[in-house]
């Protein structure tokens, strides 16, 4: 049995990689000149930059059956966050996962202690679920800013911590996402770690295309149409010529999958701008730094080298701020608007401009009740197979879930 993969981000390499250790004969076509799709880092001048902001959950259902974790070298965060607004800094962690944030947590007035409490509230019914994607959870779904208010929690802890924190894992700060991601979310939170691997997020993907064949993966090769034999998909065209196959797996991101298969897929998008500085003089340690401040330019920032060190030459540190919108701005304002808000944060802060990414499509939109709508693996087409994050969540996660049952919907079909 031949197989085609077109994409070689984490849904398509997942699926490749499970194909593969089943004996199936698989080749992987990707458009651009490296694997990772939206989970990749370059390096410049000896920096590590992901392209946009990203961690890892080490407590990921799926992705703990495909990755080695030891061989990643995973550096995890300290726990919770230092939430800013203008010059004053309040810490809210977890105290038994992070005891010396115990009296900071304690004297913060980021939150009231019944928020607290309500918070460990909402912990103890998240993990309560057996689930490995966000749209398993049980339940009536709703925005996450209903869920939070049902639980009681003050207007100053959404304002000065959920808003931005999950802003910075939606990608919204509004808090309009369904409730799902956030339980989802706050599950891996509190039962594993957050972190990135120690040479940069794009390790993950490289892994996974480490266990394939050295000739599997065909960079620089987009897909330019489908092949038919009938009403049946049987290969596809690329710049250089047709290949057969007995089944295409169709791993791009929603919008390239529909205007490829004219399967019907999520539409829209949310996306981040994040700006690296080379950075002195900022405090902050392993923990991501919030900003409470509507209106504010930067929504989350954090010292990625002091959390991994290999991200920056030895001596220097890098910073990472994001941003959620703001993509017309030219590049010395994101640069000025930046430094602008974490000097704020931190007076003594000297800071260089590295770099820009524009990440206008990090993840599609998941407002309430979105994943019952989410397509299914097997397309309509016989031939067909849809992998990607939008089959079942915006997440790691999520999109090697769908690998991995659209391998299985290969091998059925």
């Amino acid at each position: 049995m031949r197989v085609i993969v077109v994409g070689a981000g984490l849904a398509g390499l997942t699926c490749a990689k499970v194909l593969a250790e089943r004996g199936t004969e698989v080749t992987v076509f990707e458009s651009s000149d490296g694997v990772g799709g939206r989970v990749r880092t370059d390096e410049k001048d000896g920096f590590l930059l992901d392209r946009g902001f990203q961690v890892y959950f080490t407590a990921y259902p799926v992705s703990k059956r495909h990755l080695d974790h030891r061989a990643l070298d995973l550096k995890p965060f300290d726990p919770g966050a230092i939430v800013c607004r203008g010059s004053k800094r309040n810490v809210l962690s977890d105290p038994v996962r992070d005891p010396k944030a115990l009296v900071p947590s304690l004297l913060s007035d980021a939150g009231t202690f019944p928020d607290k409490v309500r918070t460990l509230r909402l912990v103890v019914s998240s993990i309560s679920q057996r689930a490995e994607t966000a749209g398993e959870l049980e339940g009536a779904d709703s925005s996450s800013l209903e869920l939070l208010r049902s639980y009681g929690f003050s207007e100053r802890i959404i304002d000065d911590f959920y808003r931005p924190f999950y802003g910075g894992i939606f990608l919204d700060r509004s808090l309009a996402t369904s409730s799902r991601v956030l339980r989802f979310t706050l599950k891996m939170l509190s039962t594993g770690k957050t972190a990135v691997p120690a040479c940069g997020i794009g390790e993950i993907p490289k892994q996974l295309a480490a266990r394939l064949s050295l000739d599997a993966v065909r960079t620089e090769s987009p897909a330019l149409r489908l092949l038919w034999d009938g009403e049946r998909v049987a290969g596809v065209e690329t710049t250089d010529e047709q290949h057969e196959a007995d089944a295409v797996v169709m791993a791009t991101d929603a919008p390239t999958a529909r205007k490829l298969t004219g399967q019907a897929t999520p539409e829209g998008s949310v996306g981040q701008l994040c700006a690296y500085y080379a950075a002195d003089g900022v405090a902050g340690g392993k923990k991501i730094v919030l900003n409470a401040e509507d209106g504010g330019f930067v929504n989350n920032a954090v010292k990625i080298s002091a959390v991994a060190p290999l991200y920056a030459p030895r001596g220097k540190h890098l910073l990472s701020a994001v941003a959620l919108g703001w993509f017309d701005l030219p590049d010395e304002e994101i640069y000025r608007r930046g430094i602008a808000d974490v000097t704020r944060w931190y007076p003594e802060a000297d800071l260089t401009p590295l770099a820009i990414y524009r990440v206008s499509y990090a993840q599609f939109p998941q407002p309430p009740g979105v994943h019952e709508e989410l397509p299914e693996n097997r397309a309509s087409t016989p031939g067909l197979v849809l992998a990607g994050d939008y089959t079942e969540d915006s997440s790691i996660n999520g999109s090697m879930l769908s690998g991995e049952k659209a391998a299985g919907e290969v091998m059925r079909a």
